[in-house]
């Protein structure tokens, strides 16, 4: 069968497959590109860089980190959520361009990354606050996060994604992106903890953090998301 003679729409829906199966998407889609008209044009729909599976492409990073990112934009242009997130974090970590990294990481949000956006943003917000009102939006990204968390959890009963989870694939994001270390300790605004027994460990059935079976009990939200952070960045 003629490749030209068949659908735009369906030699898109090939690509766009391809784009996100594909143990080496990025040179899939190139050799795609070369081989003829039909497929160049496949290739440049924004379905493909939608669904371009860039997670797949760190090596790329390493070899030449302007293609990579030249190619993040432009799957984070089609509305590639991961794109999003790698290109928001590269703003924060290397090019300290905050509030520009911030903008990308809500746009992974938007686009399907809503958990560990959310608590990549509150973690961000959470280093940098300066002010009550700045560590409340920081928690309240996060709690969002771990809203969504639960959602999975309880609508797939044989996998429940724990708040470990979307920290993991954070700190591997930023360990892959750059070699600076974020701060060990974030003082958030407000009174210091007094009380003796925040933070210390309760057995329960079900915890908190999937790295173990126990829970800790804190005062108050800040104290949560103080050692959530403190965690977090050990993981760093």
């Amino acid at each position: 069968m003629d490749i030209a003679g068949l659908p735009s729409d369906l030699l898109v829906e090939v690509t766009a497959r391809i784009a996100e199966r594909s143990a080496t998407p990025l040179d899939d889609i190139v050799n795609l590109r070369r081989s003829c008209k039909v497929f160049r044009d496949a290739t440049a729909a924004r379905e493909v860089g939608r669904c371009m599976a860039v997670h797949k492409e760190w090596r790329l990073h390493w070899w030449d980190t302007t293609r990579f990112l030249s190619v993040l934009r432009r799957c984070a242009a089609s509305g590639n959520s991961a794109a999003s997130y790698i290109i928001g974090l590269d703003e924060i970590c290397n090019r300290r361009r905050k509030e520009s990294g911030l903008q990308h990481l809500r746009h992974a949000m938007e686009h399907g990354l809503y958990a560990v956006a959310a608590y990549t943003i509150g973690m961000v917000m959470l280093r940098d606050s300066r002010s009550l009102d700045s560590v409340e939006q920081a928690m309240e990204y996060l709690e969002e996060a771990g809203a969504a968390l639960s959602g999975s959890a309880a609508s797939t009963t044989s996998s429940k994604m724990k708040i470990s989870c979307v920290r993991r694939e954070a700190a591997s994001v930023i360990r892959r992106l750059t070699m600076h270390r974020w701060k060990t300790v974030v003082e958030p605004t407000g009174p210091t903890c007094t009380d003796p027994q925040c933070g210390e460990m309760e057995t329960m059935t079900e915890g908190w953090d999937e790295a173990d079976d126990e829970q800790r009990r804190f005062c108050s939200r800040i104290c949560r998301w103080k050692h959530e952070y403190c965690k977090f960045v050990r993981w760093i």
